[in-house]
């Protein structure tokens, strides 16, 4: 794998020779663009994630993005949510009613609120950070709750009075308007900006209509989602009759119009139908041939990368890595017990298992492309089991599920494969 160049600071050391530095070495830190499109794309991938939510639950009708609100949730009994997506360094205080963003917020949900009476079940605000619980007389889900629950929070003087007289100046509203509005706000505390791809993979290993799929596939699907997203988040217009037709006289500004407000939704059913399609169409590009990210390819990785190459789904990798886990504790136990005999019962059962797993990698022809990963899974279960029963005394005290465990630790060390080898770039 390339080694990383080191980032040098933007402004040269003192006595070095200045002709060593060039644009592709120095960190600029006046062009706070590749922040903001960090967290732009924090924005996207929740609403990727919301997309997912949908196939979940057939309550949800469409979504749309950058419309009206970051992202604007519709249900099939025709009512919304206006979602605000709010992002902040982890170095800073946490949100609460004096931060402007908050008071944006707050203002956009009136407007909207007023230009569409009753059609708003709630709103939300989520956030990489979290809401200030410190101060009560700050804390935004105190203030909700107390309008909610009826207490007076407009007593002179307060924090809350200022703000909602504010919000009323700003916007025109009135303040029991105000105070419906902030009751209907739900927070929601989500992960970091660095978490949230692997937010959304996690989700994708847990949808149902993508059971079976393979760590690429759903590496690659993840990719698509938010690619699907950043388009419905741009002002763009898939389909150029609507524009042409305008031009020529053909249609009104409308048809345009409604082309923008469809090229914006993402449909329940017509993402059903996408995921559906997706899963069938072969991965361009294996874990064992993307870049990794990191300076080294950690043992679980390794794991992953070559049962992935294999064509082994994700739910069966993720399997093989939770009794890996439960095999290494067990194997622990060992030495707590009588470290003399610790190493013979771990050689032991590395032994076997490995055996085990090359007879059927021959038998398969593996090496030979014959058969798949999967296919080698399946014997492996089936010859363990079929060893457990005949002879229970091979494994020691490991359980099935231990054995399991020892076939992800073979993997790992490169003693098992289930593809012909390649190599993995550390």
């Amino acid at each position: 794998m390339q080694k990383k160049t080191r980032m040098r600071a933007l402004k040269p050391e003192p006595n070095i020779d200045q002709s060593i530095f060039s644009p592709d070495t120095v960190i600029n830190g006046k062009d706070p663009g590749d922040d903001v499109l960090r967290r732009f794309r924090y924005q996207i991938t929740f609403a990727g994630i919301l997309c997912l939510l949908m196939v979940e639950n057939d309550e949800y009708e469409e979504l749309f993005c950058e419309h009206h609100e970051d992202i604007l949730v519709k249900y099939t009994d025709q009512t919304y949510t206006g979602i605000q997506v709010k992002t902040k360094d982890l170095n800073l205080p946490p949100f609460n009613i004096e931060d402007e963003s908050i008071t944006k917020s707050i203002k956009r949900f009136i407007l909207l609120e007023t230009s569409f009476p009753g059609k708003f079940k709630n709103f939300s605000i989520v956030s990489n950070h979290g809401f200030d619980q410190s101060k009560p007389n700050l804390c935004i889900n105190t203030l909700i709750e107390n309008i909610k629950i009826g207490t007076d929070v407009l007593k002179p003087r307060s924090k809350t009075l200022a703000l909602i007289k504010k919000l009323c100046l700003e916007t025109g509203c009135d303040q029991n308007l105000a105070k419906k509005v902030i009751a209907k706000i739900r927070l929601r505390n989500y992960c970091s900006l660095n978490d949230i791809h692997m937010k959304l993979l996690n989700d994708l290993k847990n949808c149902k209509l993508l059971k079976g799929a393979t760590e690429s596939k759903l590496t690659q699907i993840a990719e698509l989602i938010i690619a699907k997203c950043f388009h419905a988040s741009s002002l763009s217009i898939s389909d150029d009759n609507a524009i042409l037709n305008y031009m020529t006289g053909n249609s009104g500004l409308e048809d345009i119009i409604n082309q923008r407000i469809k090229d914006k939704c993402v449909s329940r059913n017509e993402f059903n139908s996408w995921l559906e399609s997706e899963k069938t169409i072969p991965v361009s590009l294996l874990l064992k041939d993307r870049i990794q990210t990191d300076d080294s390819t950690e043992g679980h990785r390794r794991l992953e990368i070559k049962m992935d190459a294999g064509g082994i789904d994700a739910e069966n990798i993720g399997s093989v890595k939770d009794f890996k886990f439960a095999f290494e504790q067990h194997s622990l136990s060992w030495i707590y017990k009588n470290p003399d005999e610790a190493e013979s019962k771990y050689t032991q059962i590395m032994a076997v298992t490995k055996n085990l797993c090359k007879e059927i990698y021959d038998e398969k022809e593996i090496a030979k492309s014959k058969s798949n990963g999967q296919e080698m899974l399946v014997a492996v279960r089936k010859e363990i089991k079929e060893r457990k029963k005949n002879e229970p005394a091979i494994f020691l005290d490991c359980s099935y599920e231990h054995v399991i465990g020892a076939v992800g630790v073979l993997t790992e060390s490169c003693k098992v494969w289930w593809t012909p080898k390649f190599e993995i770039k550390e």
